[in-house]
């Protein structure tokens, strides 16, 4: 890191001396100047991080020179400093944009002098820190990251380009693993909120009133365990976005109350009948055919309608094979740990192809990093990296083109299997398997009851 720059202004020469040498015994590089014009033509060549100055100076006062910093295209903090100080003069010097009043000789409250300064630096780290972060969360949802060429995907693109700068309600639709986290991460860090909170709710990991609090928190004493206020995540989306991830698992009594409040841009909180007025912009995404949804009597066809004023529908990887290749380098280059890149052999890719991913772009990036992580050696995969799952699911769907495995059975096998083994991943924990699975909890329940998968050391769970 560069040491800290402080420009020290005093005409008084021994005020001057003493205070830079304090500073230099502190770390800090000073920069000395005998009046405010002087410190003025030294920013035209110097950086200062802070700027300490004596407020009776002839030519140029303190807070002449404060005036004439505020108006440089980089603010720079200033501390002002005098010998004839009074509440006054103080509180005109605060008004006035200074950070901080010292009265003379800051020789007798060194301490709490040195502290202001530390403090100023601490604000200064973190907001660099902040920038940096702003603009790799920016970098990554950057449209350059969502990786395609297909006709389809050039289609969302355009949506997405349409879009992000309006307020409008967005709905992603698309299997498991296509990447509707990622197309809704894109449209917030491109739109005019994305300074603002983004904030995502797993509709399909709660139970109704749990998903009810989350979404609108509740008062202390709103019920059993309330012990103390809570704020929900339409509060915390304030100003920003909010994302209701598998809004399909939205129960029927729920979707009424999520209609009002996404129409009137007011809730309350559970155990509270006032009302918050909140300025949120809506996106939902579902791995469901949210129309066949409303026509079963699953979900509310207003609400449909309220939420999917701009739909994207996005592809499935077998949708878009052309797009396989340019992924497959993407990984590669993303999960690259070494200097040397990692190249793929056509062979391979040409295997890939032909699979038909039921996981999608998530299956894919996941099979990309278990081939690199157990290479057999050299800068190239081959088909000797696939790992022996890959082949033993192609085999079974050889067979089964060939006629001689009924579908049915057979999808039902390896989805039994796979499930089984993702929760044994997990250590059997259900919300994680989900996630692995890219389904809510409640649809890997319902599959557990309908495989009559057991758990370990309980009984097994019966449709």
């Amino acid at each position: 890191m560069m040491m800290p720059s402080i420009l020290v202004v005093d005409d008084e020469p021994h005020s001057l001396f003493g205070l830079c040498q304090i500073l230099t015994d502190e770390g800090y590089k000073t920069l000395p100047a005998k009046n405010g014009v002087e410190a003025l033509e030294k920013l035209k060549t110097e950086t200062a991080d802070i700027i300490i100055t004596d407020e009776k100076m002839p030519d140029l006062s303190g807070m002449e020179l404060l005036a004439e910093v505020k108006k440089l295209e980089r603010p720079i903090p200033v501390i002002l400093i005098t010998a004839y100080g009074s509440v006054s003069m103080a509180v005109e010097a605060l008004k006035q944009g200074a950070y901080y009043f010292f009265e003379k000789p800051v020789f007798d409250k060194l301490e709490r002098f040195l502290a202001i300064i530390r403090q100023i630096l601490r604000a200064q780290e973190m907001e660099r820190e902040l920038h940096h972060l702003r603009k790799e969360v920016s970098d990554k949802y950057s449209f350059p990251n969502i990786i395609g060429n297909h006709p389809t995907m050039a289609e969302v693109f355009g949506i997405i380009g349409r879009v992000a700068q309006t307020d409008k309600t967005v709905l992603i639709q698309g299997e498991s693993g296509t990447g509707k986290d990622l197309i809704a991460k894109t449209i917030h860090y491109n739109s005019l909120r994305k300074d603002k909170p983004l904030v995502t709710v797993n509709c399909g990991a709660l139970t109704e009133s749990l998903l009810t609090t989350e979404l609108f928190g509740h008062t202390k004493g709103a019920f059993t365990g309330a012990v103390k206020d809570s704020v929900g995540r339409f509060q915390m989306a304030d100003g920003g976005t909010l994302v209701l991830d598998e809004i399909a698992e939205v129960p029927l009594h729920l979707q009424k109350t999520l209609l009002r409040i996404i129409e009137e841009k007011e809730f309350e909180r559970v155990g509270d009948s006032r009302s918050i007025k909140v300025d949120v912009r809506i996106i939902s995404s579902t791995n469901r055919n949210l129309q066949q949804e409303v026509k079963q009597g699953n979900f509310r066809e207003d609400l449909y309608y309220r939420i999917s004023i701009v739909p994207i529908v996005l592809p499935s990887l077998r949708e878009r094979v052309s797009d396989i290749a340019l992924l497959v380098d993407y990984f590669l280059r993303k999960f690259q740990e070494g200097d040397k890149p990692i190249k793929i052999d056509s062979e391979a890719i040409e295997r890939l192809k032909s699979h038909s991913w039921p996981g999608n772009v998530r299956e894919l990036s996941n099979l990309i990093q278990e081939m690199m992580l157990f290479s057999k050696g050299g800068d190239t995969l081959t088909l000797h990296d696939l790992p022996p799952h890959f082949f033993s699911r192609e085999a079974n769907l050889g067979q089964e083109k060939q006629g001689r495995i009924q579908l049915a059975g057979l999808v039902a096998d390896l989805e039994r299997k796979w499930i089984t083994q993702k929760l044994k991943e997990c250590g059997w924990n259900r919300e994680k398997a989900a996630s692995l699975l890219g389904i809510t909890r409640k649809m890997l329940t319902d599959r557990m009851k309908k495989y009559r998968i057991q758990l370990p050391g309980k009984k097994t769970l019966h449709s």
